[in-house]
């Protein structure tokens, strides 16, 4: 159980500062670290410009998850994942991969009518698929593929 509120818990954090980025261990790959957290996971890991960033939630800078359905919790989860990139200095023109993770799959279309505003009508290749529960009770996960 304590593992599952991790990747909420520094999505929270990541969405509300500039996260320092560690030295590349080998030459080639570069993780975003938040050395405060402590948790054994980074935000974003980049390889040979390649930039995974991992789950984000529809968490606020204050640790909880917001409040409003779908369409808020989508709206805040991709905040939270723009946080990321603009930490990055990418944009969501250099997203090439979205996996979607819903608690509902019913919610589908409630999620797409926001998700599509964050793109210029170049869209991602995307998976969506419903999941038995996420973390903090979340309704969207959202994990995504930059290239710089």
């Amino acid at each position: 159980m304590r593992l599952a509120i991790l990747p909420a818990l520094l999505v929270a954090v990541s969405a509300c500062e500039t996260l320092p980025t560690a030295p590349a261990t080998d030459g080639d790959i570069r993780y975003v670290t938040n050395g405060a957290t402590g948790f054994p996971f980074s935000p974003a890991v980049e390889a040979d410009g390649w930039v995974f960033l991992s789950g984000a939630l529809g968490i606020t800078p204050e640790g909880q998850l917001i409040d409003g359905g779908i369409e808020a919790e989508t709206r805040q989860t991709m905040d939270n994942i723009q946080a990321t990139l603009d930490g990055e200095g990418l944009g969501w023109d250099r997203v090439v991969k979205c996996s979607v993770f819903l608690a509902d799959i019913s919610e589908w279309p409630a999620f797409n009518a926001v998700y599509k505003t964050y793109f210029d009508g170049n869209f991602p290749a995307r998976s969506a698929l419903g999941a038995s529960g996420l973390a903090l009770g979340a309704r969207v996960e959202i994990e995504c593929i930059a290239r710089r």
